[in-house]
């Protein structure tokens, strides 16, 4: 939908209203022009530790984006009060044009990613592998977003390439501080991407057969490798073993399949009376399929392990969003932090317990600097 919101006659529609007569939301999105789309309204949960100690609230999240932009404005209504809870941009530099709602099947070798069924296209692969890269292994991922991607690695570095057929979604794909440009490879316009320690080369050959290539390489190495990309046709496609640095232990014929990680910011340092965010970075690799649910607080007297739990300071409020989301492999996400103080905040160093759990393969904790200055 687009433009004004008829009178609210459910809690759905109850809470469209109340978002868009927000004045912060007003603020950040164009209400008044109807340059705007509402995404989605459904209960939604948002989780904050404060003086209190930790919540987690619930109510109804409605999401809108700007016309023309692919970020997307999360704001969290508690409709009984008619009020905003909280509202945050989720940064996107690629539309997202559809979400994968099964896993993909994994194959160790080309022959059998060949053979198996896929997208409406013959599986292609490079000739050309850059020294140092050797074959991972293929996904093939079925609907609603049928694609291949196979996998070449370094000791330090994974080289991406995506496939998609006529009529398939393209690919979803996010890259930092992106910059764009073209090239001509085999005689057709290559549109490259380049961002913050990885480039893309995006590319549609006759037939409608789309292709990204990723890694973090410069553009010419990547133009070799998109001018070598052609369909499987069997062992002589070269499928070269990576080349370990000195001293490093590699398992002859084993796959190593990268665990998620999640990447906490050290310290959030502010000023009493405003507030300051951090960035989280959960990387989900090949493994990391399946709900992420983070958390912090509480406020304790020290690391390692500190069992001993403190009062919330004063006029100090902690919120992370998102807090529980669904991944997929090979993808990065980027929740945030936020800390609110006032003038009432005492200016010193504060710690605070973090947790973390990737549904079926691991959760950990750990620990948050917040330092307040005066």
């Amino acid at each position: 939908m687009r433009g004004a919101v008829q009178p609210a006659e459910n809690e759905t529609e109850a809470a469209i209203t109340i978002a868009l007569a927000d004045p912060g939301v007003r603020e950040s999105i164009p209400i008044d022009t109807g340059a705007y789309e509402v995404i989605s309204a459904s209960p939604g949960v948002f989780e904050s530790s404060g003086p209190e100690g930790s919540y987690s609230w619930t109510g109804m999240e409605v999401t809108l984006r700007v016309i023309n932009q692919s970020s997307i404005y999360h704001v969290f209504v508690d409709v009984p009060n008619g009020t905003v809870e909280s509202r945050y941009w989720q940064y996107i530099k690629d539309s997202m044009p559809c979400m994968q709602t099964s896993p993909p099947v994994t194959y160790t070798s080309l022959e059998e990613a060949a053979a198996a069924p896929g997208p409406d296209c013959r599986l292609a692969a490079p000739y050309y592998i850059p020294e140092g890269y050797g074959f991972s292994h293929v996904q093939v991922f079925g609907e609603p977003c049928p694609r291949r991607q196979v996998y070449y690695t370094s000791t330090d570095d994974t080289l991406r390439l995506v496939q998609t057929a006529a009529g398939d979604p393209p690919w979803a794909f996010a890259i930092s501080s992106p910059r764009y440009s073209t090239v001509m490879v085999n005689g057709r316009k290559v549109t490259v991407t380049d961002g913050v320690s990885e480039t893309q080369l995006a590319w549609t050959t006759e037939g409608n057969v789309s292709y990204w290539l990723w890694a973090d390489l410069d553009t010419d190495e990547l133009r070799r490798i998109a001018q070598s990309v052609a369909p499987f046709s069997g062992p002589q496609t070269p499928t070269p073993t990576p080349s370990a640095a000195p001293g490093a232990l590699v398992t002859p014929g084993a796959s190593h399949f990268g665990t998620p990680r999640v990447l906490w910011p050290d310290s959030i340092t502010m000023k009493a009376g405003t507030e300051n965010t951090g960035q989280v970075v959960a990387e989900s690799r090949e493994k990391g399929y399946g709900m992420v649910h983070l958390s912090i607080g509480p406020r304790v007297s020290g690391e390692y392990r500190s069992t001993e739990t403190l009062p919330m300071p004063e006029g100090m409020v902690l919120s992370i969003a998102p807090a529980d989301f669904m991944t997929y492999p090979k993808e990065t996400y980027y929740p945030e932090v936020t800390v609110s103080t006032t003038t009432e905040t005492p200016p010193v160093e504060y710690i605070f317990l973090h947790r973390e759990e990737w549904e079926g393969m691991y959760h950990s904790e750990g620990y948050l600097d917040v330092v307040v200055t005066s």
